[in-house]
Parts: structure tokens; C-alpha cells; sequence
């Protein structure tokens, strides 16, 4: 989750994977904590006024050993959609789209994941394409807070993965630790949540998953705008 919200411009920049941690491994799975369907809803705040809107949603490909999680976030006159496929035992990506539609403009990003990360992008300056390097495990930026739900964790737990982001075309490896267990209240409800810290150089933003065995993301903080669970939706 780690990128800009509104854009006019993409920017293709690469990420030197040579510079990159070299701790990022496949990540370790628990259990998955979602059924077939499921659906979440957030408000989302800026300085404690409500601004936006976003829901998540992940469906089980009935053909394919696939997830399909997708996102719609709404702020102000701004939409941004994305889309993963990701398969179902590691949760790694296949595919993923990736577009806003705002008064600046439109931007539209489609990927394929296979040896080399094939990416290409539709925006008002015309269509870019690119090839980049992918290391050995990586994962989908904007499914991962939603594939995050199927770490065991623990509090003092740590582990690294690279994170591709579509919307800067970079693999940006991403460190996550678990500090603290904390009660938090959402208009969803109350719920004991672990804190996970996600770190990337010297940005830090923070996810709080509940304790059970739903592991339901209940709060995100970016730095900036804040997502409270709302809503939770198992059948369709």
C-alpha cells in the first residue's frame, strides 16, 4: 500500500533489485481467513472528518486455483479500481489492472506476472510499456492487506517481502512486524487487533488485523487518510 492515491502522471522508475534487503522471502501462510466470497467496507478519514469511501473484495475463481481481490475507493471526484489475481496457495499475482478516473485525468495500468513483470500503462500522455526484473517471491501492492490476513501472527514477529507497485513500476522490498496487540473500535465494532508495522525505508504505515480467526483488517494508516472497517459482507 505504499503509493501515492491521486496521480496525473505515471513515472516508470526502476527499483535497483541489487540494492534491494536480501532477507525478502516467499511469505509464511497460516490458514487462509476468507471463505469463497467476501466483501469489506471502509470509511476513510483525514484528520478525523470522513472523506472517502473503499471496499475490498476477494471471490475464489471457480475454475482456477485463483483469488480475485479488487478494490473501488472513492474520494471526492477521484475513483481509483484495482484488481489481483493471485493464486490460491501463495498468494503471489498472476495478473493485476490498476486505474483512476479523476478531473486531472485518467490513468489505466495492466500487468501480467510471469519471468519478467510485463507492465503497460494508458494515460493522457499515450501508452507506456515496460519489462522489469522480479525476484524470486514477490507479491501484489494493492492485494496486500488483504493477503497479509493469512500470516500467523505473532507479536515480535518479522518478515520481509518485495512488493510491486504497479502505479511507480517498482519492487520495493517492504519490512512487516508485528509490535503490539491493541483494542480498537471502528464503526464496525470493537475488536483485540495485532498492530503490524510496514516499513519502507524510512516510511512507515500501519495495519490492525483482529485476533480471531477471521483476521478481519479492521484499521489502516497511511500516514495520511485512515480506513476504518465498516462493513462485512460473506455471501454476495
Amino acid at each position: 500500500m505504499f503509493k501515492r492515491f491521486l496521480m496525473t502522471v505515471i513515472i516508470f522508475t526502476l527499483f535497483i533489485l541489487a540494492g534491494c534487503s536480501q532477507n525478502a522471502k516467499q511469505m509464511e501462510i497460516d490458514r487462509i481467513p476468507w471463505g469463497d466470497y467476501q466483501r469489506l467496507t471502509y470509511d476513510i478519514f483525514e484528520n478525523d472528518k470522513l472523506i472517502g469511501t473503499a471496499e475490498f473484495t476477494i471471490e475464489k475463481s471457480q475454475s482456477t486455483n485463483t483469488y480475485e481481490m479488487s478494490s473501488i475507493t472513492k474520494i471526492d471526484s477521484t475513483q481509483l479500481n484495482t484488481g489481483t489475481t493471485v493464486k490460491s496457495d501463495t498468494l503471489m499475482p498472476v495478473s493485476s489492472y490498476y486505474s483512476v478516473m479523476s478531473p486531472q485525468g485518467d490513468i489505466k495500468i495492466e500487468t501480467i506476472y510471469k519471468d519478467k513483470w510485463n507492465i503497460k500503462a494508458e494515460t493522457s500522455k499515450g501508452e507506456q510499456n515496460l519489462t522489469v526484473k522480479l525476484p524470486k517471491y514477490y507479491y501484489d501492492n494493492d492485494s496486500l492487506p488483504m493477503i497479509m490476513r493469512a500470516y500467523p501472527f505473532q507479536v515480535g514477529a518479522e518478515f520481509t517481502i518485495y512488493d510491486a507497485i504497479a502505479s511507480t513500476a517498482q519492487v520495493v522490498p517492504i519490512t512487516n512486524k508485528v509490535v503490539s496487540k491493541e483494542k480498537v473500535t471502528v464503526p464496525y465494532g470493537e475488536a483485540e487487533c495485532f498492530k503490524v508495522e510496514l516499513k519502507a525505508g524510512a516510511a512507515k504505515q500501519y495495519i490492525w488485523y483482529s485476533d480471531d480467526e477471521n483476521r478481519l483488517m479492521y484499521q489502516y494508516d497511511n500516514g495520511k487518510l485512515v480506513y476504518k472497517l465498516k462493513k462485512v459482507e460473506n455471501n454476495k
